[in-house]
């Protein structure tokens, strides 16, 4: 089944209850599935679910996503700050993993961060979101 033929699956019905939906996205060490192409494929599934279920920024609009997140075994958290450049020199937005052009949330486009540091754990990939100047978006992933 095609990546976005699973998203639109999940995304079509309510959600289900915590870890009721079985992805073969295997996190040990001894496969082949790297962190790097779990925390890709989790932030896929966010955006796609963000626009699919055509979401805003907000509490509830996160509690729903979770929900969906939960049914197949993940969490994720997000950090909103109001835009400041000296944010730009924050460890989270220098250690993060890829940038979401401000267009992706309606559209694909992530770019990867030339910054290589060595990551052990799912939730040391962070992905940042610029919401034009207002706000500046963290989002990492964990395992329930």
């Amino acid at each position: 089944m095609q990546i976005y033929e699973t998203f639109n699956m999940i995304f079509s019905e309510l959600p289900k209850t915590p870890k009721s939906i079985f992805l073969e996205i295997n996190l040990s060490d001894n496969e082949d599935t790297k962190l790097s192409d779990v925390f890709e494929f989790l932030l896929n599934m966010f955006v796609f679910g963000f626009n699919k279920l055509n979401l805003s920024i907000n509490s509830e609009s996160i509690t729903l996503l979770k929900q969906y997140f939960a049914s197949i075994g993940f969490t994720f958290n997000i950090e909103i700050e109001q835009f400041d450049t000296a944010l730009f020199n924050n460890i989270r937005y220098k250690n993060r993993y890829c940038s979401i052009e401000t267009k992706s949330i309606f559209g694909q486009n992530f770019m990867m961060n030339a910054n290589q540091i060595q990551r052990n754990s799912l939730n040391q990939y962070i992905a940042t979101y610029q919401d034009e100047y207002e706000y500046l978006v963290f989002i990492f992933f964990n395992n329930l």
